[in-house]
């Protein structure tokens, strides 16, 4: 069962009572939940305030500076170059630099960039591989757990945390590194990618942009609602539903994609237009799960965009992209992108 209406999905993705997340998914290459996106409150609420002083506004906001120079060096690079893959030149080291900033783990930038855009790895086959994941989070754990700090990187806070004045066991500790380090990296990179495929397409948004710096932060909404970079989410059936349209146990997909575009909410939802209102969109979710990474790729994408509305005179595709399309109604999306070669001329 898949719900699609921007009503139906808003009201699923807050009814965690009946809809719930208390789910391990990507069971080939983890055995431990990732949190606090798999259980419901009330745990939820305590593994999320963990989080909260590297994800929260205020955190956010005072890390901004830090976060808008990695940013301006990448993009400084990329126009240096005369462009290159948006992708794995562009969105991919800003984001990875961004969170080495976040989590306070310059150090691991290099060992981060080797696992490529998906934390797990694919293989020729189509399998995917964690064991290099599952190294890197043992070690880590171990070092956090002989240092423990409340005020040091990402990991040493873990270590010294308590929830109910207990400490976190191994697959909790687990469960919240590996997706600090999963959730915010594929879904920042494919919404840069995609904001830069969009403008080589359109070089009358570019100028339109590049005439009011003031127009960016709203274009960034409209792309999050077109593209949607995290499409749907499972969530499983736990009391019975009206009109009864699936069975407790029954999983559930909330298409947050196909609900961005629910014409009943966006006239002409096709159209990606910049000067559009999107307020509302439901790219981050909703409810008690609303993504906590939020504010922090909000503040990346402004970083690398404005810095490259500012740096560039035009942007033009340079070769063929590589991109998996998803018809939505009357529009393609893009749900995976995986390359997009642009040729930027500098100002």
């Amino acid at each position: 069962m898949r719900l699609t209406r921007h009503a139906d999905v808003r009201r699923a993705a807050k009814d965690w009572q009946t809809f719930s997340s208390d789910l391990q998914g990507d069971p080939d290459v983890r055995d431990y939940r990732q949190l606090p996106l798999e259980v419901d409150p009330p745990a939820h609420r305590h593994y999320r305030d963990l989080l909260e002083p590297f994800f929260g506004r205020r955190s956010v906001g005072a890390m901004a500076p830090a976060i808008r120079e990695a940013c301006e060096a990448e993009v400084h690079r990329f126009v240096t170059a005369g462009g290159g893959d948006a992708v794995h030149d562009l969105a991919f080291p800003v984001v990875l630099r961004s969170l080495a900033v976040a989590f306070r783990r310059t150090a691991d930038l290099a060992e981060w960039q080797r696992w490529g855009i998906e934390t797990w790895i694919t293989r020729p086959d189509g399998t995917r591989d964690g064991t290099h994941l599952d190294r890197y989070l043992a070690r880590v754990m171990t070092e956090a757990r002989a240092q423990p700090d409340a005020a040091g990187d990402i990991f040493q806070r873990l270590a010294a945390a308590q929830i109910e004045g207990r400490p976190l066991d191994d697959d909790e500790f687990r469960g919240i590194a590996g997706l600090v380090l999963a959730g915010g990296r594929d879904t920042v990179i494919k919404l840069v990618a995609g904001a830069v495929w969009h403008l080589a397409h359109t070089p009358s948004d570019l100028t339109w942009l590049q005439a009011d710096a003031d127009r960016l932060d709203p274009a960034i909404e409209e792309w999050l609602r077109w593209l949607s970079p995290l499409p749907r989410m499972a969530r499983e059936i736990r009391r019975p539903v009206e009109p009864p349209t699936a069975a407790v146990g029954d999983i559930v997909r909330l298409d947050f994609l196909a609900a961005n575009h629910d014409p009943d909410v966006y006239p002409e939802p096709e159209r990606l237009r910049l000067d559009r209102d999107p307020s509302g969109h439901l790219a981050f979710g909703s409810g008690p799960h609303t993504c906590i990474g939020a504010h922090l790729a909000r503040v990346q994408a402004h970083g690398v965009l404005g810095s490259l509305l500012h740096s560039v005179e035009s942007l033009e595709l340079a070769g063929p992209c590589d991109l998996v399309l998803e018809q939505v109604g009357a529009a393609e999306v893009p749900v995976v992108i995986r390359r997009v070669p642009v040729r930027v001329h500098a100002r």
